[in-house]
């Protein structure tokens, strides 16, 4: 495994939720959720910010990440029909790929 590319990867997801707005601020630790994905706890986009991005940071730095990702998916389905969000599925999608 890359944990290096994986890094870079990451700090590109961490641009484009910047760029859209997503993320504001510093990157604080990962906040709890009771719900796959977080859906029943905040919006997904919030989800991504503020679970997915410090939970996957820190899994990368551990190296301990699990034996796949379906992130960009559940991104597609969650943020369908917003006008800017291809940049961050591709990127997403290349996240779960390098898994």
């Amino acid at each position: 495994m890359d944990y290096i590319a994986l890094s870079k990867k990451l700090d590109q997801i961490e641009l484009e939720l910047r760029r859209l707005g997503f993320l504001v601020g510093e990157v604080g630790p990962a906040r709890t959720v009771t719900s796959a994905f977080g859906l029943q706890d905040m919006p997904f986009e919030h989800w991504l910010s503020h679970v997915f991005l410090p939970r996957a940071r820190e899994a990368v730095a551990l190296q301990r990440l699990p034996g796949s990702s379906s992130v960009a998916t559940m991104t597609v389905r969650n943020l369908d029909g917003h006008p800017d969000a291809d940049t961050l599925i591709g990127l997403l999608g290349e996240f779960d790929r390098m898994i």
